[in-house]
Parts: C-alpha cells; sequence; structure tokens
C-alpha cells in the first residue's frame, strides 16, 4: 500500500517577549510589541535613567533592588519614564533627592510630575539645605551662564532675560539667598515688567525672606562676599 508523504508543516516564528506565533517571516521581522517596545526603550539614555530611578525608589521603600527585566514588567515602568522626561524639561534640581523627599512625605511615583509635589519639593530644599549651600548652588548657575556667554560674572544680571532668570529662580538653580544680596538684580528687578514682579513675588516673598535674612546674619555676610568678589 503506498502512503502519502504528508504536508510539510511551515516553520513558524516565535517572539521571544509575547510569544505570539507567525508563518511569514516579513510578518515576524515587522512585529513589535509592547515588551519589545519596552526593552528597545530601556536601552536609550531616558530608559537607563528611569531604570535608575526606580532602583533608588525601591531602596528608600526597604524593598528588594530590582533587576532590569523586573523593570520592564513593573507597572511602574512608564511612570518612570515620564519622572525622567519631566526631570529633564524643568531642569529638576537634585532628582536624588527629590526621591528620598518623595518617599519621606509618601508621595506615589503617578504624582512626582504633579506641580503640587514640584512645589512643596522646593519649599522643602529651602528649609533642609543650608543658605550657604543655596548660594553655591546659584554661584554654580552664574559661573555657568557667564562661560557659555563669554562674560563677565559681572555682567551676568546685564544679559540675562528676566524670563530667563525666573525659571532660574522657580527651580532653586538661583536661589533668593543670593540674589537679595546682589545689587545688580535690584536694578534688574526695578526694569521688569508688572508681571514679573507678580511672579517674581510668589516665588521670593518679600515679607518671609527678610525674616530669614535676619535669623541667619551670619551667614548673609558670608553671602555678600561672594556676591562682591563676583562684581554683582
Amino acid at each position: 500500500m503506498i502512503q502519502r508523504n504528508p504536508t510539510p508543516t511551515k516553520p513558524t516564528y516565535v517572539c521571544r517577549a509575547c510569544h505570539k506565533h507567525f508563518v511569514r517571516e516579513v510578518a515576524y521581522m515587522a512585529h513589535e510589541c509592547k515588551q519589545l517596545k519596552r526593552e528597545k526603550e530601556l536601552k536609550t539614555p531616558t530608559g537607563q535613567a528611569a531604570w535608575l530611578y526606580y532602583h533608588q525608589w525601591m531602596r528608600l521603600k526597604k524593598r528588594m533592588p530590582p533587576t532590569p527585566e523586573s523593570f520592564l514588567d513593573s507597572k511602574y515602568f512608564r511612570t518612570f519614564i515620564n519622572f525622567t522626561l519631566f526631570t529633564r524639561k524643568i531642569s529638576l534640581p537634585l532628582p536624588d533627592r527629590f526621591i528620598r523627599f518623595a518617599v519621606k512625605y509618601d508621595f506615589q511615583p503617578t504624582l512626582w510630575t504633579n506641580d503640587t509635589v514640584y512645589t512643596r519639593y522646593i519649599e522643602y530644599i529651602d528649609q533642609t539645605t543650608s543658605p550657604i549651600d543655596q548660594a553655591k548652588m546659584s554661584i554654580t548657575t552664574i559661573l555657568d551662564f557667564a562661560d557659555n556667554h563669554h562674560i563677565d560674572t559681572s555682567e551676568v544680571f546685564d544679559k540675562i532675560n528676566p524670563n530667563e532668570l525666573i525659571h532660574l529662580i522657580r527651580i532653586r538653580k538661583l536661589s533668593p539667598w543670593l540674589l537679595l544680596s546682589s545689587r545688580k538684580f535690584a536694578i534688574l528687578f526695578m526694569n521688569m515688567t508688572e508681571e514679573q514682579h507678580a511672579i517674581l513675588e510668589t516665588l521670593i516673598k518679600p515679607n518671609v525672606w527678610a525674616l530669614k535674612q535676619q535669623q541667619h546674619g551670619d551667614e548673609v555676610k558670608v553671602i555678600k562676599q561672594y556676591v562682591a568678589e563676583m562684581g554683582l
């Protein structure tokens, strides 16, 4: 009796991430599931930074440090990608410290890009960072601006755009501790628009900062020396 040869089985292609089967190679090569997209994103600078932030958060929460593979499967993967993009968009000061702040006050990662949480963080920096350290961060910002624009530090407040200045104050790269000791900042402030005055007064509340300066007289004297040395 003659037996017919069985119909040859067509080779199939299987996605190692989602295990979907494909008969046609072209469809397999074009396939890009959610997991594959995450793997590709994890390899980018943004993905690597997001994983490090996730790792730090888990460690501060007293949980087992995650592997990159576990981060890929985490429900917080997109949340930490968004947080990383947020830190770059607004030039978040000291992101590692922000995460410690968020853990201390029990802010979940889904809230980290919230304006209210950000405002609380800026207040936290003001309360927990010494006047001298805040002034030194401002000096670094001024030196960077002067270098980038090929000018002397004494010219920074003559050249800087008021809106850029306001942004730097908002993210605390320029601190009121230094600005309020600067004659050139006072001149710049007088030449701003009413709208810019209103914004600055929400960022640097006059009564609050007058009291702070009274309470930290010794530090203010040191900061004034810094300001004088830079010609500000």
